[in-house]
């Protein structure tokens, strides 16, 4: 099996009001990086559009759906997200088909 094909992405989705998103992309400038240590992490990307609302996409790869499950069951998953208003995010995993 080839890394492509065992490779999955997960992507969060959620949208914030204008004057939130400055705390925000600060927080996620800042951020730990407690995913970073973690077993079959492989990167993170942050985006976002540039109106208001605003809707940030959270990218991260992982090397199998296991390693993921690990991360997302951790306590450092629970730690990044304690506080968090992240209400309504649309969250989805997704298997790297080709790239």
């Amino acid at each position: 099996m080839s890394s492509t094909e065992s490779t999955v992405v997960a992507i969060s989705r959620f949208t914030v009001a204008q004057k939130a998103a400055r705390d925000i992309e600060a927080r996620f400038v800042l951020r730990p990086r407690l995913v970073d240590r973690h077993a079959g992490f492989l990167d993170c990307e942050v985006l976002k559009t540039g109106t208001d609302p605003v809707t940030f996409v959270l990218i991260t790869r992982w090397e199998s759906r296991a390693h993921l499950k690990a991360y997302l069951q951790s306590a450092d998953f629970r730690a990044v997200h304690a506080g968090g208003d992240e209400t309504g995010a649309d969250f989805r995993v997704y298997d790297l088909v080709a790239r």
